[in-house]
């Protein structure tokens, strides 16, 4: 499944969705954290990129904050890219999106 988003580089697809410490690739990308909604939606909770996003995740300092947002459920999402790309990706998906969990 792929979670289509939109922002000012366009539109992305993110691979999806992962359980938080399952099935994480261990690759370079960005990655979305998501809750589901009471009209069962994924809404944006957290943005990121890692050079690994299962060791970020994993061990992520948010991990908190993430569990105080939950509605239903916790969900990451992963797009893989190489360094420029992933954080270009997860800057434009935090003013698109303004997450409720961390600040850059």
């Amino acid at each position: 499944m792929a979670l289509q988003t939109q922002t000012s580089l366009g539109s992305h697809q993110f691979d999806g969705p992962h359980t938080i410490n399952s099935t994480l690739p261990s690759m370079s990308g960005a990655y979305l954290i998501t809750t589901i909604t009471p009209s069962n939606q994924h809404a944006i909770i957290d943005v990121g990129e890692s050079h690994n996003i299962q060791n970020r995740i994993s061990n992520h300092d948010r991990t908190t904050q993430w569990k105080n947002n939950i509605q239903n459920g916790l969900h990451a999402w992963v797009l893989t890219a190489n360094e420029s790309e992933r954080m270009l990706i997860e800057k434009a998906h935090r003013l698109a999106y303004n997450p409720v969990c961390g600040e850059q």
